[in-house]
C-alpha cells in the first residue's frame, strides 16, 4: 500500500457497518482508527485525525461526551455524520459543528468514498493557496498590532479608561476591537480584551471564535486570558509585558498568585452552601433537549 491520504476515525457501533467502511477507506489508501463506542472514540481523537465520520442516530453513537469533546477541543475537525432522518437541520443544530457532511444509511460504498475524496481533495486545494511570505505575514501583524496600540493611545485620550487596546483578527480582517472602558463604563470586566471579544461575537455572531487571533497592546491578566481561551482564540499577541503594567500601576501579579492558590488559602473568603439545590438546576440542564452546547 502507498503513501496513506490522511487520517480517517470511524466511530459505529454496528460491526457490519463499520467493517464495511473500514474496507472501503482502507482499500482507497486512508488510515483508519475504529471506534465502537465513544469511550474508545474520545480516545482517539488525540491522534487528531483529518476526518471522522460518525454514526449520529445510534444510542451508543454521542454518549460519555464524545460531541461535546468534538464541539470543546476538535470543532475544526470535519465530521461525516451517517444519518437515516429526513430532517438534517435539527440534526446540524444539535451536532453543532461548522464542517459538518452528511451520508444516508444505509451506507451507499461509493458515495462514502466520494463524499471522503471530495473532502480531503477540496482540503488539499485550499491548502495549496499560497500563504503569505514570512516577512509579508510579520508586517501584516505589525499593522495589527499598531491598531491595537493606536487604540490604546487613543481611547485613554478620551477618558474612555487605562492605556489599553486590542483587536481580533479572522483570516486577515479585523472583525472586532475593542479598549478598556473601566472607569467610563463603571464595568471592573470591561478590559480591552474582553471588549473585543464581545464586538468580535457579535459582528460573528457566534460565542466561538476559532480561527482568530488577538492582539492586545499589553500581556493580557488572568480576567482576559480566561476570556480568550473561552471564546476559543487560536493565538495571543501582546506588546508590553504585565511588569510593564505593574511599573505604571497595573498589577496582575496578585490575582495570579491568588489563582495559584488553594482555595481556603486565598485573600478573599469564599463559602460554599446550598449545593444539592443548585445540582438540581445542573441536572435540568442535562435534560434539556434544546440547549445551546458551549
Amino acid at each position: 500500500m502507498g503513501e496513506s491520504k490522511g487520517q480517517v476515525l470511524v466511530l459505529e457501533p454496528n460491526d457490519i457497518t463499520r467493517k464495511l467502511i473500514t474496507s472501503i477507506l482502507t482499500k482507497a489508501s486512508y488510515t483508519i482508527a475504529e471506534a465502537q463506542n465513544s469511550d474508545d472514540a474520545v480516545g482517539l481523537l488525540a491522534r487528531k485525525p483529518n476526518l471522522v465520520i460518525m454514526d449520529v442516530e445510534g444510542e451508543s453513537a454521542d454518549n460519555f461526551g464524545f460531541l461535546k469533546k468534538m464541539q470543546r477541543d476538535h470543532s475544526k475537525t470535519p465530521l461525516i455524520a451517517l444519518i437515516e432522518t429526513a430532517d438534517k437541520e435539527a440534526v446540524q443544530q444539535r451536532i453543532n459543528l461548522p464542517r459538518l457532511m452528511f451520508v444516508d444509511k444505509p451506507v451507499n460504498p461509493v458515495l462514502l468514498l466520494q463524499t471522503v475524496e471530495n473532502f480531503f481533495t477540496a482540503d488539499a486545494a485550499n491548502a495549496a493557496v499560497a500563504a503569505p511570505a514570512s516577512s509579508d505575514l510579520d508586517e501584516q501583524r505589525k499593522q495589527f498590532m499598531r491598531r491595537a496600540i493606536t487604540l490604546s493611545q487613543q481611547k485613554m485620550d478620551e477618558n474612555c479608561g487605562g492605556p489599553f487596546g486590542a483587536v481580533i483578527v479572522r483570516g486577515g480582517k479585523i472583525i472586532g476591537e475593542g479598549w478598556n472602558c473601566v472607569t467610563s463604563t463603571n464595568d471592573p470586566t470591561a478590559h480591552a480584551e474582553v471588549v473585543a471579544i464581545r464586538n468580535a461575537a457579535a459582528a460573528s455572531k457566534n460565542f466561538i471564535l476559532e480561527g482568530c487571533d488577538i492582539y492586545t497592546s499589553c500581556e493580557p491578566c488572568p480576567m482576559c486570558l480566561a476570556a480568550i481561551y473561552w471564546a476559543r482564540i487560536d493565538k495571543i499577541f501582546y506588546a508590553n509585558m504585565r511588569e510593564d503594567a505593574e511599573r505604571i500601576g497595573f498589577d496582575d501579579a496578585f490575582l495570579y498568585n491568588e489563582i495559584a492558590l488553594p482555595e481556603n488559602k486565598r485573600s478573599l473568603p469564599v463559602y460554599r452552601m446550598l449545593r444539592e439545590e443548585a445540582k438540581i438546576v445542573f441536572e435540568n440542564w442535562m435534560k434539556k433537549q434544546d440547549k445551546t452546547e458551549y
